[in-house]
């Protein structure tokens, strides 16, 4: 046997494996971009597969944060999850947060707060802040008793977010209140509750007076008073969806009282879902139920316009506002472009259920469809990427997809913009298409 020769065979095929391939840019007949060489990849995952915020968070200006998973402990407990802050310019980890409840995150999609220096994660329950320059913990506190929501409303040093007080459950009562939580210590007290009608609630399954229900919540400041839009459902009469009706109100937080209160969001047939986080741009408040759309005069409540992209009984899974046009995602795999002061319908493109938020980036807009990233110019509609998981071609893995969340940096000082996105088991860094 050629010693010196098998050993070069062998030194050359480790030196093979371990060197990258080489990425080109491919795109299909259309010149869409379906394959892109990346700045970096980083992984997320410790084995098993991860799925990721859907909303993407840049922190300080220095790190991206992900979700890792890895196997538990026990032999039939589920996966555990932790959360992770990687490096805007290398993927590197900064920092490992690995402190959740429950090890399961389910409820972060909009449940982040950002602060210089720190940041307010409410899971549920349980809600934490974290010193994002260490990843160690401020405080932690838990309030299972009130039963709160996700998706809270942040405004300065106060986040709001949905519950059930003491009094409603000692009742048996199902009639959301609003509770303030204090970022800086965690103390939460209620604050106020939406005024429901009883014309068509009822007793449900579990023996509860069923009233109706609140989600989302948004909180803004204007000539010095804090205000909060207030979206909630309460049971209707029968109609072609559901037994369900959606209102919203403003309330002012400043001098504890109601501005308005009961403004339809559609009208009193057809059923409605609960409204996605509305969007306050200056004079005007969007709010949604089902596929309809609203525009509203933001002090008043009155209806400027209000549109319904389609007839099938499904929603929208997310909704931004930019400039002059609003995007929304349809739960029918639609994305839809809006004027914003029309509601005049622009263009459409492809969309799913199975998506991260909407992102948008110097007149792109970003979001991953089904298993898949997309970039679209949001003045055409035109679709610029349509990418699979680079983990399938690069680490032989075809369970892996584009899961989670897109987010970016702009275009800054002639420096290319970045865009962030997450897989089953990696965050990406690509170049962006503008």
């Amino acid at each position: 046997m050629n010693i010196k020769y098998t050993s070069l065979s062998i030194l050359f095929s480790w030196m093979l494996a371990c060197t990258p391939e080489k990425i080109s840019t491919d795109t299909d007949k259309e010149g869409v971009i379906t394959r892109l060489p990346h700045v970096w990849k980083s992984s997320i995952s410790e084995g098993p597969r991860s799925f990721g915020l859907h909303r993407g968070y840049i922190i300080d200006n220095r790190g991206i944060l992900a979700v890792g998973m890895r196997k538990s402990a026990g032999s039939n407990a589920k996966n555990e999850q932790y959360l992770l802050l990687k490096d805007l310019e290398t993927g590197e980890n900064i920092w490992k947060w690995d402190e959740f409840q429950s090890k399961s995150i389910g409820t972060l999609r909009q449940s982040i707060g950002l602060y210089f220096g720190a940041m307010l994660l409410h899971d549920a329950s349980t809600t934490y802040y974290i010193n994002t320059v260490t990843g160690g913990t401020i405080w932690k506190t838990r309030q299972p008793d009130l039963g709160l929501r996700p998706y809270p409303a942040f405004l300065a040093n106060q986040y709001f977010v949905a519950g059930i007080s003491i009094e409603s459950q000692r009742k048996h009562r199902i009639e959301p209140t609003i509770f303030a939580g204090n970022v800086k210590t965690g103390e939460v007290k209620e604050l106020v509750m939406p005024k429901m009608k009883d014309e068509y609630a009822y007793v449900d399954t579990d023996s509860s007076y069923y009233r109706g229900s609140m989600l989302n919540i948004e909180a803004f400041s204007r000539n010095g008073v804090d205000y909060m839009v207030v979206p909630f459902t309460e049971p209707g009469p029968k109609d072609q969806y559901n037994h369900t009706r959606s209102y919203f109100g403003l309330y002012n937080i400043t001098d504890k009282k109601w501005v308005y209160e009961r403004i339809a969001i559609r009208p009193d047939i057809g059923g409605a879902s609960s409204c996605l986080k509305p969007i306050v741009h200056d004079d005007k408040v969007y709010v949604t139920s089902l596929t309809t759309v609203g525009c509203f005069e933001l002090m008043t409540g009155r209806e400027i316009w209000r549109r319904s992209l389609s007839d099938m009984f499904t929603g929208f899974n997310d909704f931004i506002l930019v400039n002059d046009k609003l995007l929304l995602n349809g739960d029918n795999a639609i994305l839809y472009c809006v004027d914003a002061n029309t509601g005049s319908q622009r263009w459409t493109q492809k969309a799913s259920a199975l998506t991260s938020d909407l992102y948008h980036q110097d007149g792109v807009v970003y979001y991953i469809y089904t298993k898949s990233l997309l970039a679209v110019d949001i003045q055409t509609g035109k679709l610029l990427w349509d990418m699979p998981s680079p983990d399938i071609k690069l680490e032989n893995r075809h369970d892996s997809w584009f899961t989670g969340f897109v987010t970016g940096l702009p275009t800054k000082d002639g420096k290319k913009g970045r865009i962030f996105a997450s897989t089953n088991y990696n965050v990406y860094c690509f170049e962006a298409a503008n």
